[in-house]
C-alpha cells in the first residue's frame, strides 16, 4: 500500500481551520429553497367555529356570507335568424282592401260629441218682497191636475173639483206641487216660501191657452221655464204677453 492510503485521517475538531478547497465545494451547492410556512387568518375573515360545525337548522338564521360572489352578466341574446318567406301572391280582392286599408289610416280622426246630456240643475227662486205676504184661508187654494189635455182643480182639504175657466196666478212649490189661486197674490199661495217657478196660466173651459212668468215677487227666468211642468209649447214670457203676442193665432 501507498504512503497516502496508510496515513491515518485526522479526527474533525472544530477549531482547525478549514481547508479552502473544501470550502469552494461547499459554496458551490445550490442553496435549498426557504421553507413555506403558511400566513395566519386574519380575524375579519374568520367565522365562529360554533356556526361552522353546527349543521344548519330551518329555526335558525343562516350563517353571514361576508363576500357573496360577484354576479356573471347576462349572456347576450342571439338575434334570431331571418326567415324566408315564400313570395306571395296577390289577388285583386286583396289589393282592393288594401288600398281601403290605407284610405282608413290616412283619414283624419273626427271628434264626435257624446250623447250624454248632463242634467240641468235645479233652480229655486225667493221671495224678493217678503212684507208682500198675507194671511190667507189655505183651504181657498187650488191645486191643478191634468187628465188627458184637460185641466181640473181641487181644493185642498176637500175633494170638490172645479173646471179652471180664467186666468190664475201659479206657483210650483219646492216639494212639486202645483197650487193656484185667481186673486191670491204669489207670496201668499206660496206661503212666502221658495219656489221652482212662478207666474200666470190661462185656461178656456179646462183647456191650457197660454202660461207665462209674469210675477213681480219671484221674477222667474225664462230659461228655467221647464221646472213648471207645463207644455212648453203654451209658454210666453212676461215681455211677450205685455206685447199681446200669446192673443194671435200660431200660423
Amino acid at each position: 500500500m501507498s504512503e497516502a492510503k496508510r496515513r491515518p485521517r485526522k479526527p474533525f475538531s472544530p477549531t482547525a481551520q478549514p481547508n479552502m478547497a473544501d470550502a469552494a465545494k461547499v459554496r458551490a451547492l445550490p442553496t435549498p429553497p426557504p421553507r413555506y410556512r403558511p400566513q395566519p387568518v386574519p380575524r375579519v375573515l374568520q367565522t365562529k367555529l360554533s356556526v361552522s360545525r353546527q349543521p344548519f337548522n330551518e329555526t335558525q338564521q343562516a350563517p353571514v356570507v361576508l363576500f357573496a360572489p360577484r354576479a356573471q352578466p347576462a349572456p347576450k341574446a342571439s338575434w334570431p335568424k331571418p326567415i324566408t318567406v315564400a313570395p306571395m301572391v296577390v289577388q285583386p280582392v286583396m289589393v282592393q282592401w288594401l288600398a281601403a286599408q290605407t284610405i282608413i289610416r290616412r283619414t283624419p280622426a273626427r271628434s264626435f260629441r257624446s250623447a250624454i246630456v248632463q242634467a240641468k240643475a235645479t233652480k229655486f227662486y225667493p221671495n224678493l218682497h217678503p212684507g208682500a205676504v198675507e194671511p190667507i184661508d189655505p183651504s181657498n187654494i187650488y191645486r191643478l191636475e191634468n187628465f188627458a189635455d184637460q185641466y181640473r182643480l181641487h181644493k185642498v182639504n176637500s175633494h170638490a173639483v172645479n173646471v179652471p175657466n180664467q186666468q190664475y196666478n201659479f206657483v210650483r212649490t219646492g216639494q212639486g206641487e202645483m197650487l193656484l189661486h185667481a186673486r191670491y197674490r204669489h207670496p201668499s199661495i206660496a206661503e212666502g216660501k221658495q219656489v221652482l217657478y212662478a207666474g200666470e196660466v190661462f185656461f178656456n173651459n179646462g183647456k191650457l191657452q197660454w202660461w207665462s212668468n209674469g210675477s213681480g215677487h219671484y221674477q222667474p227666468d225664462p230659461d228655467s221655464a221647464a221646472q213648471a211642468k207645463l207644455p212648453m209649447d203654451y209658454f210666453f214670457s212676461y215681455q211677450q204677453i205685455i206685447k199681446g203676442e200669446h192673443t194671435r193665432k200660431k200660423g
